[in-house]
């Protein structure tokens, strides 16, 4: 027994000079540089957007409402094939893209539903990013009647950026801003209607439709589907419960619908009254009207027979806890399988592989 306790002390002697002589070694200037320089090359080698198969991917960036909250806003990235969109800028979104490796370089386009500060709020990350992440053409933002107008506006805002950036620069980043693609659905007959629809992008393999929701007073609000080789995806953006949804929402792999619970509203709303706060009660009082509670987005799901739907822009508050989770969901499994949702978070990657009818669900984080 002494000859193992030995035997035991002297390995654990061995192992603590291992371990000293590993970190003397590792305080070693040149070692510290070249293991900075290899952990950089490993983890920017990374490519969350890159498809083991053919097919769609969808990876949320944004998940959250404007009000305070970790979670970045709204944002949604849609790889078909080797094309990426993003869908909606919200803010932070791009640091999340960003952290996770995501090569801003190779964004095709940037899709807007509306023009909320939260929907929009990292427009100016994403020009940057994308620019000094290699992105040599000007970046297309597409979006209903007023793109123009948010589109200019922050190019103006980062025109002083990019001179400053130019002028550290050996000549490889020529100036590249974005360029805004409206695509019309604003007269007044489609507006009582909240049916109009354009197709922005139709090259065979991949068709892009916009189509009409019901936000007012935000008007115009828009949705978006995406089909690519026999898989289809649809994002909601916010609305209330809209027709136009079931119809372009029928039969689609997998519907991305905002979801507001309006118990956990009426409890921020008290609370917020009872802190003395009236305005901010008020105004988060009159959001109920123009958003989907959970219960409604499942049924809208289940009306348009889709395969998966996941909850995003969860309000008021993302539902981070047991206690708020479980408000936020009332109702929800009584509406709709338990197989048949996913309540979104951020790095939350869903996969759709061409020539198939799997849908497989995992993480970029």
């Amino acid at each position: 027994m002494r000859r193992v306790t030995r035997t035991g002390r002297m390995l654990s002697i061995v192992g603590s000079i291992a371990a000293l002589a590993t970190i003397g070694v590792a305080t070693l200037p040149v070692v510290q540089d070249r293991l900075v320089a290899f952990f950089v090359t490993r983890q920017v080698g990374r490519d969350p957007a890159a498809l083991s198969a053919d097919g769609l991917r969808v990876i949320l960036c944004g998940i959250a409402p404007p009000a305070p909250s970790p979670h970045a806003r709204t944002c949604t990235a849609v790889i078909a094939g080797q094309r990426i969109f993003v869908v909606d800028a919200g803010t932070g979104s791009a640091n999340n893209l960003d952290q996770w490796h995501f090569p801003m370089g190779r964004i095709s386009a940037i899709l807007l539903t509306h023009f909320h500060s939260d929907y929009i709020g990292d427009l100016g990350e994403f020009r940057r990013l994308s620019w000094t992440g290699g992105r040599h053409e000007t970046l297309p933002v597409f979006g209903p009647d007023g793109v123009v107008k948010v589109v200019a506006g922050f190019n103006t805002a980062f025109a002083q950026d990019d001179e400053y950036r130019v002028a550290l620069d050996d000549g490889s980043l020529a100036t590249a801003p974005l360029t805004a693609r409206p695509f019309g659905l604003a007269d007044a007959a489609e507006r009582r209607t909240h049916m109009a629809r354009r197709v922005i992008l139709n090259d065979g393999a991949l068709r892009i439709t916009a189509f009409q929701v019901d936000h007012e007073p935000v008007y115009p609000a828009v949705g978006y589907r995406f089909d690519y080789k026999g898989r289809s995806v649809v994002l909601s953006g916010d609305t209330a419960p809209s027709l136009d949804v079931v119809a372009m929402a029928h039969g689609a792999d997998l519907l991305v619908h905002e979801a507001q619970s309006d118990e956990l509203l009426g409890s921020v709303v008290q609370g917020l009254g009872n802190a003395g706060k009236a305005r901010l009660a008020g105004q988060m009082r009159e959001i109920a009207r123009y958003h989907t509670t959970p219960v409604q987005a499942a049924r809208i799901a289940e009306d348009a027979r889709v395969r998966l739907l996941v909850f995003n822009h969860l309000g008021p508050i993302p539902p981070d806890n047991l206690l708020t989770r479980s408000i936020f969901l009332r109702g929800v499994a009584v509406t709709r399988p338990a197989a048949g949702w996913r309540l979104g978070a951020e790095g939350m990657t869903i996969d759709l592989p061409a020539g198939s009818d799997r849908i497989a669900v995992s993480s970029v984080r």
